[in-house]
């Protein structure tokens, strides 16, 4: 029988050793405890010391598995992972840089005393967002109308024989009149309705130069595919050789870069962006009510088509479905979000090294700045170090160690120890030792005094140990700090629904707050790993170093994924060589890697939500293979 830490309570523990007494003397359970006071006392007293045994044995597990991770495997990820989604937004002025420490949020109901709770998001990279608005989506055989959320078809267009090679999307653009250039502007697309193995495989021609061209009034444009962020690739360019590849060493063994780059992994295959396109005195920018070619009716046009505006041509192969065009969905200004809170705060200095917890209404995540009042940094230590081996000018943060207790709460360890001193003065009063019993009376007497504290605070009272920081400063004139760190609310963060009102949180960035717009639901957020799928993690970064070449190294990775993310079910992978057509463009049938997923319980995720799962764990596969084969996701039923 399997038995858990739930399975070691006092009161488990001594209904088991009832029900097992009960079988051997071959007598009713219930006259156990009747049949002599002795047997009764003896059951209590061991039931008790079991309970105690499980809750040290499960402690340290815990710190032996932390410790492991932290001194074998650095990488790993021990952290929760936020929520993500995709925002549109609109700036005020031509061009706005946005950092990702500009906070949104959505509130939420809530039970708590003020009625809600704000759930914190900013962008996953530094994003330069363009004045510019796509407001029409005009097709060969349909006209929509692009207003918030909605995408509403306006006009049928009647059909008739096209001569041309291609086919084209005209896409109208609302543009700040101060806008010089169209560069750095990103296009997000999108298929409602479409599961994402569809979704990608449309995304993909779009993304292909050799089946898609963009146009300006018949120029051609510039495009590049995925996320890019103009202003870290610009820092790059400035850094040397040594610093760049400084850069690049921190980033790998950064979590949170992690993080980020897979939540890009996984939208990047959506986004376009033009680059490199000249001026409004080197091209023309000439803009119209409708594109060339099209006879709209008067009604439709002095209704839609009052204002004048700039037509962007994507021209298509034939190939491409035309009903799939009519589904396809593109907007201006978008970019990937995290459920993540910046908390701000300043401590004083001592020389000595100064100790602080990292407090948060959600849980920690990751640090993200500390510096001076002059705005220089402090250098960032390895966690693997000891206090004392720290530096002058830098800092350190723990997850665990001071302040930290492992799954059982503040209260049960309180009342842990009460029992403990309770024992040691039995044992020390009947040795007749009067200085050891005078101290444990003093012990007892102050956790009685805070166990009265905690009983008036219930909702107040600490529930887990938070991380620290330890900070040594540089010199004796530092007298403050400023810590800035990420917190998130992981699991909670789920199932905020595409079109969901957003708010900004900071003003000082110039966006148009109306244009704020959650596109697609907020997905994938965990609350920090347990016990069991931190073994999980661990035996995979042992195996595979988060690089996948043996089907092995697939299975395991694929386990470590859905651990969680389909309840506590058992998951089993087969790895096997086929092959697909679809999954390489424009490469027709190619061999690839079939990984079949076999749940225990295939009814505990709907059919889409498996379809989106196995599409995650695509990417997740790809972004560590080492393989050149494309590998493909499937739920076995």
């Amino acid at each position: 029988m399997s038995l858990n830490t739930s399975d070691f309570t006092r009161d488990e523990v001594r209904r088991r050793m009832v029900e097992r007494a009960a079988n051997i003397w071959q007598m009713r359970a219930r006259d156990v405890d009747t049949a002599d006071p002795l047997v009764g006392y003896l059951m209590d007293a061991c039931a008790f010391e079991f309970e105690n045994t499980s809750k040290v044995i499960e402690s340290t597990r815990q710190r032996i598995i932390d410790r492991l991770a932290s001194v074998m495997c650095p990488e790993v990820i021990d952290l929760p992972r936020p929520a993500h989604a995709i925002v549109a937004c609109r700036p005020e002025s031509p061009v706005v840089d946005l950092s990702e420490s500009a906070q949104f949020f959505h509130r939420q109901p809530s039970g708590g005393t003020e009625g809600y709770r704000d759930v914190m998001f900013s962008p996953v990279i530094k994003t330069r967002l363009v004045n510019a608005e796509v407001k029409f989506i005009l097709t060969e055989q349909e006209v929509f109308h692009i207003r918030g959320r909605d995408r509403l078809s306006i006009h049928q267009l009647p059909q008739f024989e096209h001569t041309t090679s291609y086919q084209s999307v005209w896409l109208g653009l609302e543009v700040d009149k101060d806008l010089s250039s169209l560069s750095d502007l990103c296009f997000y697309f999108d298929w409602e309705n479409k599961p994402h193995s569809v979704k990608a495989a449309f995304c993909r021609k779009v993304q292909d130069k050799r089946q898609t061209s963009w146009w300006l009034n018949d120029q051609p444009l510039q495009v590049r595919t995925g996320i890019h962020s103009p202003l870290e690739e610009a820092g790059y360019e400035q850094a040397s050789d040594t610093t760049y590849g400084e850069q690049l060493i921190a980033r790998e063994l950064d979590g949170l870069w992690q993080l980020e780059s897979e939540v890009i992994s996984y939208y990047e295959q959506s986004f376009v962006t033009l680059e490199n396109i000249p001026s409004t005195q080197d091209y023309d920018y000439t803009r119209l009510p409708y594109p060339p070619g099209f006879e709209l009716p008067d009604q439709l046009v002095q209704r839609f088509f009052a204002n004048k505006l700039l037509w962007l041509e994507i021209r298509f192969r034939r190939d491409v479905p035309k009903t799939e065009l009519s589904k396809m969905d593109v907007r201006t200004n978008c970019f990937p979000v995290m459920n993540r809170r910046k908390n701000e705060n300043y401590q004083r200095l001592q020389q000595s090294i100064n100790v602080y917890p990292l407090i948060s209404p959600e849980e920690f995540l990751f640090m993200k700045r500390v510096y001076y009042a002059d705005g220089s940094d402090l250098y960032r230590s390895s966690p693997i170090r000891n206090a004392d081996e720290m530096e002058n000018n830098s800092f350190m943060y723990r997850a665990q160690g001071v302040g930290r207790f492992d799954v059982r709460d503040a209260r049960e360890v309180l009342h842990y120890v009460q029992q403990l001193l309770r024992e040691e003065n039995r044992a020390f009063s009947a040795l007749g030792t009067g200085a050891f019993t005078e101290i444990i009376d003093s012990l007892t007497k102050s956790l009685n005094e805070l166990k009265v504290k905690l009983d008036r605070d219930l909702v107040n009272s600490f529930k887990i140990g938070h991380p620290y920081i330890f900070v040594k400063p540089r010199d004796e004139s530092d007298s403050n700090v400023y810590i800035e760190f990420w917190s998130t609310n992981g699991a909670g963060g789920n199932g905020i629904r595409a079109g969901s009102k957003i708010n900004v949180h900071d003003t000082a960035f110039g966006l148009d707050e109306s244009s704020l717009l959650l596109l697609t639901d907020t997905v994938d957020g965990r609350d920090k790993p347990e016990i069991t799928e931190k073994e999980l993690i661990l035996r995979r970064t042992l195996l595979t170093r988060n690089r996948l070449v043996t089907p092995q190294d697939v299975q395991a990775a694929c386990q470590t994924f859905f651990h969680g993310r389909a309840g506590d079910q058992v998951i089993r992978v087969e790895v096997e060589k086929g092959f697909a057509d679809g999954l390489i463009e424009g490469a027709g049938y190619v061999r690839c890697l079939d990984v079949w997923i076999i749940p225990s319980y295939p009814e505990a995720l709907s059919a889409d939500d498996w379809d989106n799962e196995c599409e995650r764990c695509r990417h997740h596969l790809t972004s560590q293979s080492s393989t050149i084969l494309p590998y493909r996701v499937r739920v076995k039923q």
